[in-house]
């Protein structure tokens, strides 16, 4: 008698799951580790498993969030709306304008109606965007920039909800990495070890780093400073290493006694970005610290407000972001396999901010 597939464990599982109601549509399966642990099956012959039970249209997997009782809807087609929601942190200031511009200029001229919303950088405003989106349920994509995306996140099951009717979405800027899903960012670290490296061919050699590490990008900025630094064998410590939250960042006066602290002894520093460069500009000058003179300030996005205050920067593609991320979306509207991800690369811009040592 020929012995039964192992993977048919599995399939035969899941089958009298959904007989019994156990498993109904839109019901998550345990995770494919967990489906190795409870048969005592290889990950592959579980993945075998799944592939068959989807080739079925039982189940349907979805990137980044796991595999779902049902086809999600994906049997039939989904209506073009010819929307896309935007949703982004900020609107009016900093880098935003000319980003959320070139994202809207694609989306225009490829016949699309831009839905705009801002999060302010809460997860709770987050929160009450994606329920309107999947209430009204008529868009074809979302490009998404994450709130506080270096923080746990509430709200993953409304993206997974999302994916799971179908709907594209693309994050920019930073991404929520428990999702998988694609992004079109600057490369942060690489960025941030440039602009580092900078100072230390400038002869610096005791450097500090202000981050913000609510956000993934301050995180990955914290990288490439690291990478700098030990790549030239430095010296890192925690009194060199500022992590701040978002609220502190906006205003960098509320631990600006603790700033200076951390600063002492200190000959440059490296930034977040230019709007907390600009903050430790003006606290320094109001001290009659002088820059360069005394201490070398680097940031990182090149906005407006760094070249008004000759800091040396690198450049944020700002509104080449936005039309990549507009043009890759609605390449995953009309190819759901296509590799939406993309990097950005740049090279700092010495101004007058950074002193040559002798």
């Amino acid at each position: 008698m020929e012995r039964e597939p192992k993977y048919q464990a599995v399939i035969s599982w899941v089958q009298d799951m959904i007989r019994s109601g156990n498993l109904k549509e839109g019901d998550r399966l345990p995770s494919e580790n967990e489906l190795c642990r409870q048969f005592s099956l290889s990950r592959q012959t579980v993945r075998r498993a799944l592939e068959l039970l989807e080739a079925e249209h039982l189940v349907i997997k979805v990137q980044g969030s796991g595999t779902y009782i049902g086809d999600g809807g994906r049997s039939q087609e989904r209506p073009a709306f010819k929307n896309i929601a935007v949703i982004s942190t900020y609107f009016d200031y900093y880098i935003f304008p000319p980003t959320l511009h070139g994202i809207e200029s694609v989306l225009s001229k490829a016949g699309y109606t831009t839905r705009l919303a801002f999060t302010n950088d809460s997860v709770h405003h987050e929160k009450t965007i994606l329920k309107m989106i999947l209430e009204r349920d008529d868009v074809d994509g979302v490009i998404v920039e994450p709130a506080k995306s270096a923080m746990p996140n509430p709200n993953l099951d409304l993206y997974r909800m999302l994916l799971q009717r179908k709907i594209p979405v693309l994050f920019f800027n930073a991404s929520y990495d428990q999702l998988g899903q694609p992004c079109v960012r600057i490369d942060d670290a690489l960025a941030a070890q440039k602009v580092t490296e900078l100072l230390i061919q400038a002869g610096h050699k005791s450097i500090a780093a202000i981050l913000n590490a609510e956000d993934g990008q301050g995180h990955l900025r914290y990288t490439g400073y690291l990478r700098a630094m030990w790549k030239h064998h430095l010296r890192t410590d925690a009194r060199r290493t500022i992590l701040l939250d978002s609220d502190m960042a906006k205003d960098l006066k509320t631990v600006e006694p603790y700033i200076m602290q951390c600063l002492k002894d200190v000959t440059g520093v490296v930034c977040y970005n230019d709007e907390l460069a600009s903050q430790l500009l003006d606290i320094l000058r109001v001290r009659g610290i002088r820059v360069p003179e005394d201490i070398s300030v680097v940031g990182i996005d090149d906005a407006n407000i760094a070249q008004m205050k000759d800091l040396t920067s690198i450049p944020h593609p700002k509104e080449a972001l936005g039309r990549r991320t507009a043009e890759n979306l609605l390449r995953m509207i009309e190819d759901p396999s296509f590799d939406a991800n993309y990097l950005f690369d740049a090279e700092p811009i010495l101004r007058g901010s950074v002193k040559q040592m002798q």
